[in-house]
């Protein structure tokens, strides 16, 4: 069985740096999670005025107003089938700031049709958007958003999601990129930082809520 990633890159697949292959080629018949910890060097983005608004965005675990530098991260990936059969991954992301535990979840699937990874954000997946997928030069994986749909009714063409990972051979960990940026806000929120990323085996107690283990 193939990953998402795998299906979506093709041969360019064999690319990506060795670890980069191993953590996104992992498929759900392997029952193995992803436990990653780190920190983030920053998390900035968007302006003063709207940052009470995101706290809306909060609760669904898909955007927060707390912004700050050297933040403690952590990463869960579960490689599961989702409802409709389709294999899929779920990004659970915490980030621990002093007064305040944020969430920014997420999970994704290859999409035939579409050619591209659908991404479906926060608890509730009421958001989703196409990203295209590509290897760097240097081997890391490069993910960049082509639209973006709000609850299957709007389709809209900002704002912009580009991520960047590769892997750092002295610290022995993941150094992630993520920025969403729109036109006239500019960067809605930015974060970058270092991720240290163990392979366990899937237990019932740490099953995710979202989709069916096959």
């Amino acid at each position: 069985m193939k990953s998402i990633f795998h299906r979506a890159l093709g041969d360019k697949f064999h690319d990506l740096h060795p670890e980069l292959q191993k953590k996104f080629g992992m498929t759900s018949s392997q029952k193995v999670m992803i436990l990653g910890q780190g920190r983030m060097t920053e998390i900035r983005g968007t302006p003063l005025w709207l940052r009470p608004f995101l706290n809306i965005g909060a609760k669904d675990h898909l955007i927060f107003a707390e912004r700050g530098k050297d933040v403690p991260f952590t990463l869960e990936n579960y490689s599961y089938v989702d409802e409709q059969g389709q294999e899929a991954i779920s990004y659970v992301r915490r980030f621990f700031f002093p007064y305040a535990i944020r969430g920014f979840d997420a999970a994704m699937h290859y999409d035939e049709e579409k050619q591209a990874i659908v991404d479906s954000l926060g608890k509730t997946a009421s958001i989703t958007t196409v990203l295209d997928v590509d290897v760097s030069k240097e081997g890391g994986l490069l993910l960049q958003s082509r639209e973006m749909n709000v609850k299957n009714k709007w389709t809209l063409s900002e704002p912009t999601t580009s991520f960047y990972e590769h892997y750092d051979e002295k610290e022995e960990a993941f150094r992630v990129h993520v920025h969403v940026e729109h036109p006239w806000l500019g960067t809605l929120i930015m974060y970058e930082g270092l991720v240290y990323a163990e392979f366990l085996p899937i237990t019932f107690s740490n099953i995710p809520d979202r989709g069916i283990l096959s």
